[in-house]
């Protein structure tokens, strides 16, 4: 049985919430997202996912332009920088999947297959995504999560010590030539498109404004390099970073049904996509996603 959280006495909000996993993650219960939302409960929403990491709207009937209106309460979203993966007509919607029109793929099938946290190679990272089950095959084609902030809290100390002033590089380049090694149909990545991603760097632990609560932050998908490091020295304590975040008590691992709206934090958590039947089964899902900014971003940074 699920563990039930009591919502607080002074809360007004008309939903419950149980937890999706040991590891991290909450259900919201009685919520209809297309119902019209308070900001009160916008609020708490903000409040929740920040702190458990991801929340799930189970059985939503909702269209692209619902998506868009509920993802827009939480903060200005972003255009879909894939182009061609855009909804026709929906520059806010990514459509992800195995989807195909005229022929023609009208949905990214490849996107998410490393561990990741969505758009850490911008300066200002995503806040956060909101990802909607259209169409979901019956087997495979789960989505897993990694709580990043209890990932530091079980580093040794030692680590912790010396990794809170350290930064590491975000890189979109090098991410998308992992993606067309392992997938060659994708496109070769434009000079244009590179100019517009250029590397950044990101401190290697960044913490919940609200909260104050640690969070480790990077990712295999995006990050190459620690700063300050030599480069095999960098590259060990990544990958013994990476190898320590990805441990099944971090991990939930979510299984799709269509009607399915999951809502996660990009500081919270990183996440990947599992492989599924595409002879069998197709997948659609519509992806919006809530921008960072440069408040947002400065307040997640260490004060020493």
């Amino acid at each position: 049985m699920p563990l039930t959280v009591t919502t607080p006495p002074t809360s007004t909000f008309g939903f419950e919430t149980n937890s999706l996993s040991p590891a991290l993650g909450l259900e919201i219960v009685g919520l209809n997202v297309a119902g019209g939302t308070g900001d009160e409960t916008i609020a708490d929403l903000t409040r929740l996912v920040s702190d458990h990491g991801v929340i799930l709207f189970r059985d939503q009937t909702i269209d692209p332009d619902t998506q868009i209106g509920f993802s827009r309460r939480f903060g200005p979203l972003q255009e879909v920088a894939q182009k061609q993966y855009q909804m026709a007509g929906q520059p806010l919607i990514y459509v992800i999947g195995n989807v195909t029109e005229n022929g023609r793929p009208i949905g990214d099938p490849s996107v998410g297959r490393l561990w990741h946290s969505d758009q850490s190679f911008l300066q200002h990272p995503a806040f956060g995504s909101l990802l909607f089950g259209v169409e979901c095959p019956p087997e495979g084609a789960e989505t897993l999560f990694a709580n990043m902030y209890r990932a530091y809290e079980t580093l040794p100390e030692t680590i912790r010590r010396r990794i809170d002033g350290l930064h590491a590089v975000h890189s979109f380049s090098e991410y998308y030539e992992e993606l067309r090694h392992r997938d060659p149909t994708q496109p070769a990545l434009t000079e244009t498109r590179r100019a517009l991603y250029p590397d950044v760097t990101h401190p290697m632990v960044r913490r919940n404004p609200q909260s104050g609560r640690k969070a480790l932050y990077v990712n295999p998908g995006y990050t190459t390099r620690v700063l300050g490091l030599a480069d095999d020295e960098g590259r060990d304590l990544l990958e013994f970073l990476f190898s320590h975040c990805q441990q099944e008590h971090l991990v939930y691992s979510h299984a799709w049904r269509s009607g399915d709206l999951l809502f996660w934090n990009n500081l919270a958590v990183n996440h990947k996509g599992t492989a599924f039947d595409t002879e069998r089964y197709v997948r659609r899902m519509h992806r919006t996603t809530v921008a960072g900014n440069s408040e947002m971003y400065r307040a997640s940074l260490l004060l020493h």
